[in-house]
């Protein structure tokens, strides 16, 4: 990964920053899924998200500027699950989030590593290449799974 991007482990003081990240990410796609982004809703799902995942989750940094969020988790099965890899706007498109999974898929090639993402988010490719294959699909999300090396 750059030297310049590093993962801090999460804190509540980082909120905020981590509600507007997912906000950014994913608006567009929930509203094209459920017809509307409906903010008190997405408050109190976003509350109970980050209670659960908050042991788990990163702030994503290039230099001391923050730049995203990331989350993981080492499900029961012994998978290891990737669940947001999150980047602001001014930093998308650098490759910084493919930095980023490249690294936790070598650092997890002896697991099954998951990860499911909207079906019109178009990083499917990405995964794609990365040798995720599809594992299963919900009405919104694909599912894919790449096996342990």
């Amino acid at each position: 990964m750059n030297n310049d991007i590093k993962l801090i482990p999460y804190t509540d003081k980082e909120y905020e920053f981590v509600y507007e990240v997912k906000k950014n990410a994913y608006k567009k796609y929930v509203e094209e899924c459920w017809g509307s982004w409906v903010e008190e809703d997405q408050i109190v799902y976003f509350e109970k998200f980050i209670e659960l995942v908050k042991d788990n989750a990163y702030i994503i940094f290039c230099g001391n500027k923050k730049i995203g969020f990331y989350n993981d988790e080492i499900l029961d099965n012994g998978n290891y699950e990737i669940g947001n890899i999150c980047i602001i706007p001014e930093y998308q498109g650098q490759g910084i989030g493919t930095k980023i999974l490249k690294e936790k898929l070598e650092e997890n090639k002896d697991r099954n590593i998951e990860i499911q993402y909207f079906k019109q988010n178009p990083v499917g490719a990405l995964y794609k290449r990365l040798g995720f294959v599809l594992n299963g699909e919900t009405k919104f999300h694909y599912q894919m799974i790449k096996k342990k090396i």
